[in-house]
């Protein structure tokens, strides 16, 4: 590799590049649009949740109830008597849940034994889901406290580790970060490629004394810089934006996505030679990277939910250990045993993604 004719072609395709508006707009503004919609927009926590609590026969125990209910950041509440008045409002969406109170709710909880009754809108299952658990939670908490006539029997204490706020922003926001280097690793890299073999300007390079490596690696650099200003936008709004933690070590995360980005950019390069088409290129490129990043790394979907065969397929997948790698490294710190597998296996498939792009890049069009 001659590095005189490699820094020539670099600052050929950094021109050509920085002419090109759309390139600028996919690794500069893209990424913080994604960082912005997916912060503010992507969460698994719910709030503001309508709640109705149905109490036949006032009580102390009652009241106290439905004011840890009141006091929730989680719920709206309010109090009626009619047990049919709870049931209409889930059924004309006016509640989201409805909690019912027994007649005899201070003697059933001086015995020691109390049943509740939970209605709740399941249209959407994972909210319906959750609020329940919240529901359970608030009357879990208040109970075990001593807040009604009798002292507890039993009081849970619980610590969450790394994430003591619970907000599911705080894992997520790694694996927006994730899908950031994915588009632009993979899918600009594909397009640009395959532009370039649309409009033919390929065919000049391969007449001229560069190597089908130069040339491959000039086209890829530029996109490598592109995605590394995209990383540190993300990490300065994960950071100071939505006051995401980094635990860890910032040169291994740094280093970490800097090979990541490098798979991402040789996946690009296979896609390119493969479809030599902007508009197959950039579909090809949404199936085999960005839907997999969503879908099958973990980033959204826990793995262990899914079918056995379907976790096996995510073995395959790359942005399953970046996804891993990124969330240890913000939330928990440097877990080197975790580090180490998650950087060596992404390694592996960047080389073998290296080695098939060069192998399907050669010096000539026809092959």
């Amino acid at each position: 590799m001659n590095l005189h004719r490699l820094h020539t072609l670099i600052v050929k395709e950094r021109k050509q590049l920085f002419r090109d508006p759309s390139s600028m707009v996919f690794g500069i503004v893209l990424p913080l649009i994604l960082l912005l919609v997916f912060g503010y927009a992507l969460s698994m926590d719910i709030r503001n949740i309508r709640l109705v609590i149905v109490e036949p026969q006032p009580s102390p125990l009652g009241n106290i109830i439905a004011a840890r209910f009141a006091a929730s950041e989680y719920f709206i509440a309010h109090t009626v008597r009619a047990t049919e008045a709870g049931t209409a409002a889930v059924r004309d969406h006016r509640a989201d849940a409805c909690l019912y109170l027994p007649d005899n709710l201070e003697r059933q909880y001086n015995l020691g034994d109390m049943s509740f009754l939970v209605v709740v809108n399941a249209t959407n299952a994972m909210r319906a889901r959750l609020m329940e658990n919240y529901i359970k939670g608030v009357l879990v908490s208040g109970l075990a406290r001593g807040d009604g006539p009798a002292s507890p029997r039993i009081e849970l204490n619980s610590r969450m580790w790394y994430n003591t706020a619970n907000d599911s922003r705080l894992y997520m926001l790694p694996g927006v970060i994730v899908l950031i280097m994915t588009i632009i690793g993979t899918k600009l890299t594909a397009m640009i490629m395959a532009k370039e073999y649309e409009h033919g300007n390929l065919e000049s390079m391969f007449v001229t004394p560069m190597t089908s490596g130069e040339i491959l690696v000039a086209k890829a650099l530029n996109n490598f810089l592109l995605g590394m200003i995209g990383l540190g936008l993300s990490l300065l709004l994960a950071r100071f934006l939505f006051h995401v933690p980094v635990r860890g070590s910032l040169t291994i995360l740094v280093l970490g996505s800097a090979i990541y980005l490098n798979m991402a950019l040789a996946l690009g390069l296979v896609i390119s030679s493969i479809t030599k088409n902007q508009f197959l290129a950039s579909e090809l490129s949404m199936i085999v990277s960005f839907m997999p990043v969503l879908l099958l790394s973990g980033f959204i979907y826990e793995i262990s939910n899914m079918p056995r065969w379907v976790q096996m397929i995510t073995y395959i997948i790359p942005a399953r250990y970046y996804v891993d790698f990124l969330q240890t490294i913000f939330l928990v710190g440097n877990v080197w045993s975790n580090i180490v597998k998650n950087f060596l296996i992404i390694i592996a498939f960047t080389t073998v993604l290296m080695l098939v792009a060069k192998a399907k890049n050669p010096k000539s069009l026809e092959q």
